[in-house]
């Protein structure tokens, strides 16, 4: 009778009409809760003013059903496809023509980069070879040999003189090229490579002895540790102005963290937590002013300013892309879909004005 007469009965009432109401409502109590508190982010709803809402399905390439990795060009006018097939197609955006389609005489391609001049497109496969491909021409590649294990990630600085490949061997290791001669120029062994800067100077990675994230000056061999116990899963990229490191890690059993940090000294200077059931991405690209995720459920913009969430995309033909690629000025953003009634993969391209 106590609890009756305090008014504490309206309470338990109230939380009993609200566990009825959750479990009544499709997805997690944790979905339902994070939509209350983002749902002006939420691009379906009308409350959104970002223009990463203004996201349309451009096209969906459907000629590459194997497709395992994809690339946008500087300019935003030209997409390259690799895939298990052993193939690389290039594909003009604009009109979704496939302008033209390479084979490699071995191994599934994992990797690409495209150079900053739009002529010339590096691969790493399944073969431990890194390949130089001259799109102008019909001449065969380039080969590059060296590395002990598939080849996991390749780049291309901006000013096109250096490629940077990683390879998940026994003795996983960064390798560091001269493009005009196919000369390796520096190694150094690895655990797991993040990113690499623009310029081609920078290497980011994490230390498999220590879990230490690690900055790589290239050009004088220096190494400086920006962040301690960094654990490898990590997502992390270096920002297109090559000022700032962005990455995503877990803070807790239900949450991760948004963490946007000074490239040069590693100093903290925006970040955000999220629970991870709903916001922890799988993948991560970026153009110029946001960091756009892939999640289980939608796509999520944060602006890396603030490391807060600018829109959520949730239409259900964008929100199964895998594999980001954003053009710099963020205005294409493409991904690899799987056909729901099969194995094969289409890429799908996305536009905003």
């Amino acid at each position: 009778m106590k609890n009756l007469k305090s008014g504490n009965w309206k309470v338990q009432v109230l939380w009993i009409v609200v566990a009825i109401a959750l479990s009544l409502i499709p997805g997690s109590p944790e979905e339902v809760f994070a939509f209350i508190r983002y749902r002006d982010k939420y691009c379906s709803e009308d409350t959104s003013e970002s223009t990463y809402c203004n996201f349309s399905v451009l096209r969906t390439l459907e000629g590459h059903p194997t497709a395992s990795a994809i690339v946008i060009s500087a300019d935003g006018q030209t997409l390259i496809s690799g895939g298990q097939d052993k193939t690389i197609k290039i594909w003009e955006l604009q009109t979704g023509e496939l302008k033209k389609t390479l084979r490699s005489d071995s191994g599934a391609i994992n990797a690409l980069a495209i150079a900053p001049d739009g002529k010339t497109v590096v691969t790493g496969s399944g073969d431990r070879i890194v390949r130089i491909w001259d799109l102008t021409s019909d001449r065969p590649p380039q080969i590059l040999k060296g590395h002990s294990g598939r080849v996991t990630n390749v780049d291309i600085s901006s000013d096109g003189k250096t490629i940077i490949s990683v390879d998940h061997g026994m003795e996983a290791e960064i390798k560091v090229w001269d493009m005009a001669t196919g000369k390796q120029k520096a190694a150094l062994p690895s655990f797991y490579f993040d990113d690499i800067s623009l310029d081609g100077k920078t290497v980011i990675f994490t230390s498999g002895n220590n879990n230490k994230l690690i900055a790589w000056d290239v050009a004088t061999n220096q190494q400086q540790v920006l962040q301690k116990s960094f654990h490898p899963w990590r997502l992390v990229r270096i920002s297109l102005d090559g000022q700032r490191l962005v990455s995503t890690k877990r803070t807790g059993k239900r949450s991760f963290e948004v963490q946007v940090s000074d490239l040069k000294t590693g100093q903290i200077t925006a970040k955000e937590r999220f629970n991870r059931r709903i916001f922890k991405p799988s993948s991560i690209a970026l153009s110029r002013d946001v960091l756009i995720g892939n999640t289980k459920k939608w796509l999520t913009v944060w602006n890396l300013q603030t490391a807060e969430i600018e829109a959520i995309l949730d239409e259900q033909q964008i929100k199964q892309m895998n594999n980001l690629v954003v053009s710099p000025d963020g205005k294409i953003l493409a991904g690899i879909i799987t056909d729901s009634n099969s194995s094969n993969r289409k890429i799908q391209v996305l536009q905003r004005p």
